[in-house]
């Protein structure tokens, strides 16, 4: 056929349909053979789904599309047709009594429908106004009622083309059927399943009802699902009950996703097909309607003998999900299906031979011993060939890659080896997107039947194609505002488009993907319908949501993929990858694949062509609604992104999806092209040298990245570096610029990943020749003379390695004296140094309150304009000023920059983003950020239950009325006010991609269907605006967000890693020395000047100690105002009482306490940690008994005594003593084994455990052999009463004691010495312990944490439906799984650490103590590991010169259980040090390492390198280390540096990959190391 001039000739792949008589003998193999046939582009009769054209009016059309009419919903069965005679059984059709042939069933299907019409109207019969002219996809020997007809399903095409009928299939489907049993399809994933079971009901006639299993289907799905109507509880029946009741085809698709004990409440219905109903009624079993009609009472149904079930379900274990219930599974005759395996395509060219041979290959490779590749998608070669067809020009390779992306996949190296060796074998190459060979050239749109023609550039001259589009005007004009490999990968997108397939882009954060999903739409005029996916999404939010209306009703509401597809729009599902394995192909696989599915209110979706015929036939579109179905608008796209996958065990890329989508993969572009597009879109120069230094620094940083998970939000993304070029361009500084591609979230990241990110940055710009200044002159200044006391230790210690050396082999007193003074004095200067650093603070802190008035920047405020240090920014005019907020705010110099800088970004049109710890001032900042510039502002706080419902309508009671009234967010939008967001870290994933979009995009669907979108991305005329579900975002809207800062201890989410870089972020830590002492001097005038120095070196050091890991509370300006606030209200009040409310809640820690105390005392604080009494579990320890008190109070006995001694409370001791003969109360005992009988006694008698007496193991008594504390109530006898007793029975009593000891010690095997050594080892990492312990078990609350969320949708909650009649909204709950940091653990963690045992351990120990901080650090990972064995699996090896693994320390899962255990390791690694060989086998023990803790499943993988950094005398390169740490992506490797040699271990750690090495040259820093690398892995949020 002639094409149009300036196109290629193209074809497309068609199937032949099954239509017409099902009793045609023609062959049915030549009915559906594949032929390829030439088509015009512009022809209606393509093969393509989207080529259909409606039959029906515009006004038509209009009520199609009316969500007014979505819960429309099929009336239930009148009493009459439920109490219906059952037809007979029928009789063998081939009169033998043999299994019917299809034949047969057909005309046996065609006799009971007739019947089954005959008694179950369903509200009327449809009278046909004529014949319909039209060729019937049904067949017309039956003769079926209107309304049954509509539900017999069409067979779907699949990627636009008709799949072969399997015969052998569905004459077992027949037998089944005719036996009555019901039947399981198992196969690989794909539409196949589906398509077969589709096409039994179509060719049987039979009605169907389908169910899409996921993890959240639930009992009301199956069931019954409960409503609420002007007041009154309805029931509806759910697709399982209509199938049993109508005699239906029940398909059950996905089972290996339901949860356990979900599919089990249908056993009795497939078994003996009868089932209770929540509303009191009963599914009887076929045969006893007499007895049915008859009955009384209980309302009892009777099941159609047609019905039917098929379930569809996928291998388990070959696939992820839960086994068939042996009892259900038992009701199952199952059949396995195979897919396209052996498909071939006849006429096909040599290429498309090529191409199927790979997949051949492909597939062929999965039979073999090897790990099985990823399965290519069930009849992915069809498009496959659509597009190789319809562009001929385009590399083989690409259009295989669009189907199997197995550049994304999570392969192993021998599954990329046969990948690769598939392609070579075949001469095909992936090339880039830009060297694909189609260019797109021109769009022409046409609005009337929503389509467009695609014209693309290629060697060979234009080629032509067709696609659908959107209706709003075409901006394809604007697409050289992309960079070439955009403008590429935009063309690859039309071409998947043009071959009727979804697309999914793949990329990094912050690489483009949403500026291409906006350019998409741009260029076919589409409208976006955004859906932000999260872990905890269900079938009904991406559906089709429940709710309620003001009066309480109960309303379904489409989720803006269900409105995207009923209009023709393009729905973006942002972050697939953030989906529940399954969820999205449970949900909507069938309505990507098919184009049709069944909404959760029975709503029915199906294809545009298959309404079309049904108009054809005669059907009014009014009627088709009011039937409950809705056509797919033949434009509607899908395009979903998502983030390369990161797991192979866990990845969202898995074979389900592969069926679902073309791929896409983006990736960052080039820096040549990165600067092209800032010079087009911000006006720089391309050679701008910030510019260039810029583009240095990010792809430096990408690749650090890479290696050290901490600075992946750092990356800096394309919009990222638009934001720096727009405010470079306003601001030539170079400075700024730098600083604003740090952002503040530099400020919070680990000490060496900061570090990491600084120097990059400034090597970056130094090679293009730009000084910047990141770091103030303070920091600077005192970075130096850190670094340069740092060297000096190094060189002194360095001086002290051949004295110590020569020890080991000879004594030498004066070496011996040499090393000990060297190693005292250099431990003195460090406390010498320590002081002279609090010494500094405090002086600062007098020199500022000297000063009047410290330097600052000009602030300037007048009636029109304000001006902050040269920045000038005009002031608003506000309609309600009452919106403004008023604040106490002192204009401290270090807000007042921050206040700059956040003027310079608000200047750039940017919304805002605070980050800081709390009490820092990020509330105060904002608020006086809008009362400087006169905005009125919007505030919402939002919490870990905030809904996406509750940020748009707020409740309100209004005479005695419910009213919902537009939230803050909403009353921003509409009039342009500033919404202030605070604890944004605490809200749900979903609600914070909300306002990324908001932010962003301009974008956001509120949960009453409007849409929130900015002004200049609605098109014109305003006819097309659909205006009442559109609100244009007013002109002064602007977002500032507050969050707290990532990590511990506040354990939100990482806000700025989700979105971050759409907002100005700002960094808001505790003011500068200078500026705290004017602070605290404004809110404290009259408080002695002293007091102020002293709160301030205190508050100083205790920061300090955070840094350090010491303490994990981050104490902030708002306790010390706090303070000073208090001392200028009450100044007689002793200081120490007054700050002693801020430590209250550390102070029930001892070892805390005992930290706490110290740093006090050392600021000059006489604060002792006894000196306040705490209470005891029981009583007061100043109580004392009465003298002549004998006898003794049982804690249970209910009498008082009669006569207490002085300064008791009634009440306190008894006397009355139980009735027992052998009851010895009152009677003084000599020192003794008592017993404790489970009750506390006060005073004398012969029991354990009491308080008060004498001679038995207690508390506060006297000559007792030991302690003893069984949380009794606590009575001190005194000093005196203790003399009473004999001198002979307190050393019987010391006797005892020493002897209990001495047992206690056996149990644990230990000495006295033993134990002495082992507190030792403790005490010095006692605290980091508990800081790490801290750590782990927040994180395991936070796992374990279970709430209901959506209380305003999902499942009707049974506990409320009484507010529900009364018109409360909150009825309705959402069952969630616990909220994870790191993601749902099944396996354990494991870990490997390789400990240092080498000579030199032991060498130098007398010089920086090594040995012994390596001794302490095995015992600081014993107990911080004890109780979590199930989440963490470790082991633990020696290496030395004796080999890689010459000592095996701990096996695997089998940590040391008791003290003695974990000493007797400790002194094992002494003891391998003293005797152990010369040399060194550190990279051996490094690879060792990765590779055994790889032989076992686990969750994570990690390896920790102990080593004493004394690698250069054996000739050891960091970069050979380096290589062997980083060999296996799926190890998490890591080397800690104990040495106090810092100069050389900073020289090792400079090698390694940044965030892989660290330098722990004291104690302290091991909490900060493991709290860093466990935060940053193991606990990260993968979302």
């Amino acid at each position: 056929m002639p094409l149009a001039a300036g196109s290629s000739f193209a074809t497309a792949m068609k199937y032949s349909e099954l239509v017409g008589n099902p009793h045609d003998q023609r062959n049915e193999s030549q009915l559906l053979k594949v032929e390829l046939v030439p088509f015009s582009v512009s022809s209606r009769e393509s093969a393509l789904p989207f080529k259909a054209q409606a039959k029906h009016s515009p006004k038509q059309a209009e009520s199609m599309f009316d969500f007014d009419e979505l819960d429309a919903t099929l009336t239930s069965d009148s009493a009459s047709a439920r109490s219906a005679r059952a037809a007979p059984p029928s009789a063998p059709a081939n009169g033998v009594g043999g299994p019917p042939s299809l034949e047969s069933l057909l005309e046996e299907a065609s006799s009971e429908g007739e019947a089954e019409a005959d008694r179950s109207p369903e509200r009327s019969i449809v009278k046909l106004a004529a014949e319909p002219k039209a060729e019937h996809r049904i067949p017309t020997s039956f003769a079926m009622s209107s309304a049954r007809r509509l539900r017999v399903p069409a067979v779907p095409p699949v990627r636009g083309s008709m799949l072969a009928s399997d015969e052998d299939l569905l004459q077992w489907m027949a037998q089944k059927a005719y036996l009555g049993q019901d039947m399981f399809l198992i196969g690989d994933p794909g539409p196949h399943l589906r398509n077969a079971a589709l096409r039994f009901a179509a060719q049987t006639g039979r009605e169907t009802e389908y169910i899409g299993i996921t993890r959240d289907t639930t009992e009301a799905d199956l069931k019954q699902r409960r409503e609420i109507s002007n007041g009154q509880l309805v029931f509806h029946n759910a697709p399982a009950v209509e199938a049993a009741l109508k005699g239906r085809l029940l398909i059950l698709e996905g089972v290996q996703k339901a949860e356990r004990n979900i599919l089990p409440l249908l056993n009795n219905l497939l078994e003996n097909r009868e089932m209770t109903l929540e509303d009191g009624s009963f599914l009887m079993a076929p045969g006893r309607e007499e007895e049915i009609r008859s009955s009384g009472g209980r309302q009892l149904l009777p099941v159609s003998r047609k019905f039917l079930a098929i379930a569809i379900g996928l291998p388990v274990p070959t696939y992820p999900g839960i086994a068939l219930d042996p009892p259900l599974r038992s009701r199952f005759a199952a059949r396995r299906v195979e897919g396209d395996t052996g498909t071939r395509f006849p006429g096909g060219d040599h290429a498309m031979k090529k191409v199927t041979e790979v997949v051949a290959l492909w597939r062929a490779a999965n039979s073999g011993k090897h790990a099985r590749l990823p399965r290519f998608p069930e009849f992915g070669l069809i498009s496959v060939m659509n597009l190789m067809q319809l562009f001929p020009s385009l590399p083989q390779a690409a259009a295989l890659h669009s189907a199997f992306p197995w550049t994304l996949l999570q392969l192993s190296s021998a599954q990329r080896s046969a990948v690769q060796s598939a392609l070579k074998l075949q001469n095909l190459e992936l090339p880039g997107p830009d060297r694909q060979g189609y260019g797109l050239k021109s769009i022409e749109q046409f609005p009337l039947d929503r389509s467009a023609r695609l014209v693309f550039q290629t060697g060979q001259g234009d080629c032509t194609a067709s696609c659908p589009c959107g209706e709003w005007p075409s901006k394809h004009g604007e697409m050289p505002r992309l960079a070439p490999m955009q403008q590429a990968l935009l063309s690859q997108l039309l071409r998947d488009n043009a071959v009727g397939m979804d697309i999914c882009l793949v990329g990094e954060r912050g690489v483009g993907k949403t500026v291409l999903c906006r350019a998409f739409a741009e260029a076919l005029g589409y409208r976006t319908y955004s859906v932000f996916c999260f872990k905890d999404m269900t079938a009904r939010d991406l559906t089709l949501r429940c709710s309620t209306d003001d009066r309480g009703n109960t309303i379904w509401q489409p989720s803006p993929l269900t409105q995207a597809a009923m209009e023709g729009g393009l729905a973006v599902l942002d972050g697939i990858h953030r989906l529940s394995p399954g969820a999205l192909a449970g949900s909507v696989g069938r309505l990507l694949c098919d184009r049709e599915a069944v909404l959760p209110d029975g709503t029915r979706i199906v294809q545009q062509a298959q309404w079309d015929q049904w108009l054809d036939q005669g059907w009014s579109a009014a009627t088709l609604l009011d039937e409950g179905f809705r056509p797919v608008h033949r434009a509607f796209r899908v395009i979903a992104t998502a983030e390369p996958p990161q797991d192979k065990d866990r990845s969202w890329l898995d074979d389900e999806l592969l069926t679902l989508f073309h791929f896409c993969e983006v990736k960052p572009l080039p820096a040549s092209q990165q600067a092209k597009l800032v010079t087009q879109l911000c006006g720089l120069p391309l050679e701008h040298p910030v510019l260039k230094g810029l583009l240095a620094y990010g792809k430096a940083l990408r690749a650090a990245a890479k290696s050290d998970v901490a600075l992946q939000p750092l990356v800096l993304s394309m919009r990222q570096l638009l934001h720096v070029s727009r405010r470079l361009k306003a601001r030539p500084d170079a400075t700024e610029a730098a600083q604003a591609a740090l952002s503040g979230y530099a400020s919070f990241l680990p000490p060496l990943s900061k570090q990491a990110a600084l120097r990059m940055m400034r090597e970056a710009m130094k090679g293009t020749g730009v000084q910047v200044d990141l770091e103030n002159a303070e920091e600077i200044r005192e970075g130096k003379r850190k670094s340069q006391l740092a060297e000096e230790r190094g060189e002194r210690l360095k001086a002290l390695e051949e004295p110590a050396i020569g020890l080991r082999f000879m004594p030498d007193r004066r070496a011996e004296q040499l090393i000990q003074e060297e190693t005292t004095k250099l431990h003195d200067e460090a406390v010498a140094n320590r002081h002279q650093q609090r010494a500094e603070v405090m002086r600062l802190a007098r020199d500022g309150l000297r000063t009047a008035r410290s330097q600052r920047l000009a602030l300037e405020m007048h009636e029109d304009e304000v001006r902050l240090g040269g920045v000038s920014c005009a002031r608003g005019q506000p309609q309600r000023p009452e919106l403004v907020p008023s604040t106490v705010f002192v204009d401290i110099p270090h807000h007042l920059t921050v206040l700059r800088t956040m003027l310079i970004d608000w200047l750039l049109q940017r919304h805002l983003l605070l980050i800081g710890n709390q009490g820092v001032g990020k509330n105060k900042l904002a608020d006086r950020f809008l009362s400087m510039l006169r905005l009125e502002r919007e505030y919402l706080q939002l919490h870990r239950d905030t809904t996406v419902q509750s940020l748009t309508t707020q409740p309100i009671l209004q005479n005695g009325v419910v009213e919902y009234q537009d939230s803050p967010l909403v009353s921003a939008v509409r009039h342009g006010r500033v919404l202030v967001i605070d604890e944004a870290d605490k809200a749900p994933l979903e609600v914070v991609c909300i306002l990324k979009s908001l932010a962003e995009d301009g974008e956001f669907t509120l949960g009453d269907g409007r849409t929130i979108m900015a002004r200049e991305r609605i098109p014109e005329p305003p006819s097309q605006l659909h205006e009442q579900h559109l609100l244009p975002i007013s002109p002064g809207f602007r977002m500032i967000v507050l969050a707290n800062r990532p990590g511990y201890p506040f354990l939100g989410n990482d806000f700025y890693r989700e979105c971050g870089d759409v907002f100005a972020t700002h960094a808001v830590e505790n003011p500068d020395i200078t500026s705290e002492v004017e602070l605290l001097r404004s809110y404290g005038p009259s408080v002695p000047q002293e007091h102020l120095v002293r709160l301030l070196g205190l508050f100083a050091e205790l920061r300090h100690l955070v840094e350090e890991g010491v303490l994990s509370y981050p104490y902030s300006t708002r306790e010390l105002v706090r303070i000073v606030r208090h001392l200028e209200s009450f100044p007689d009040d002793p200081i120490e009482e007054v700050f002693a409310d801020v430590f209250e809640f550390d102070w029930h820690d001892l070892k805390l306490r005992e930290t706490l105390s110290g740093v006090l005392n050392g600021c000059g604080f006489s604060f002792d940690p006894t000196s306040k009494s705490k209470p005891m579990k029981h009583g007061n320890p100043n109580r004392r008994l009465p003298k002549d008190f004998k006898s003794a109070k049982h804690y249970d006995s209910g009498e008082n005594a009669e006569n207490d001694g002085d300064g008791f409370d009634p009440g306190d001791v008894g006397t009355r003593d139980y009735d027992d003969a052998t009851d010895q109360s009152g009677k003084r005992h000599a020192p003794r084994a008592g017993n404790w009988d489970g009750r506390q006694h006060i005073g004398e008698g012969p029991w354990d455990g009491g308080s008060g007496g004498t001679g038995t193991a207690g508390i506060g008594g006297r000559a007792g052999p030991y302690r003893l504390d069984v949380g009794q109530e606590l009575v001190m006898l005194t000093e005196e009463q203790k003399e009473e007793v004999s001198e002979e029975w307190h050393n019987k009593a010391r006797q005892m004691a020493d002897e209990a000891y001495a047992h206690r010690l056996s149990e644990l095997k230990m000495s006295a010495h033993d134990e002495s050594e082992y507190r030792r080892l403790l005490q010095p990492v006692e605290a980091q312990i508990s800081a790490f312990r801290l750590v782990l078990q927040s994180h395991e609350a936070k796992e374990r944490e279970r709430s209901w969320q959506k209380q305003t949708q999902g499942e009707l909650d049974e506990m409320r439906l009484v507010d529900g009649i009364a018109g409360a909204r909150n009825i309705y709950r959402r069952r969630a799984m616990a909220e994870e940091t790191g993601g749902e653990q099944v396996l354990p963690k494991r870990i490997k650490f390789v400990m240092d045992c080498s000579g030199s351990m032991y060498t130098f120990n007398r010089i920086d103590q090594r040995l012994q901080r390596l001794m302490e650090a095995s015992i600081f990972i014993f107990e911080s590991f004890a109780g979590f064995e199930y989440k963490y699996e470790y082991a633990m090896v020696g290496h030395s010169g004796s080999g890689p693994e010459a000592e095996s320390l701990v096996a695997w899962a089998k940590p040391p259980k008791s003290a003695k255990e974990q000493l007797a390791i400790v002194k094992q690694m002494a003891a391998h040090a003293q005797y152990s060989h010369s040399g060194d086998h550190t990279l051996e023990a490094t690879d060792r390492a990765i590779k055994d803790v790889l032989r076992k499943p686990a969750d994570e993988y990690y390896v920790f390198v102990v080593s004493d950094a004394d690698l250069a005398r054996y000739g050891i390169s960091p970069a050979a280390w380096n290589k062997i740490l980083m060999q296996d992506k799926r190890v998490n490797a890591y080397i800690i540096l104990i040495s106090s040699n810092t100069d050389e271990a900073e020289t090792i750690k400079s090698g390694l990959t940044a965030g892989h090495g660290f330098v722990c040259d004291h104690n302290d820093l091991l909490a900060v190391t493991s709290k860093q690398v466990f935060s940053v892995t193991m606990l990260r949020n993968r979302t």
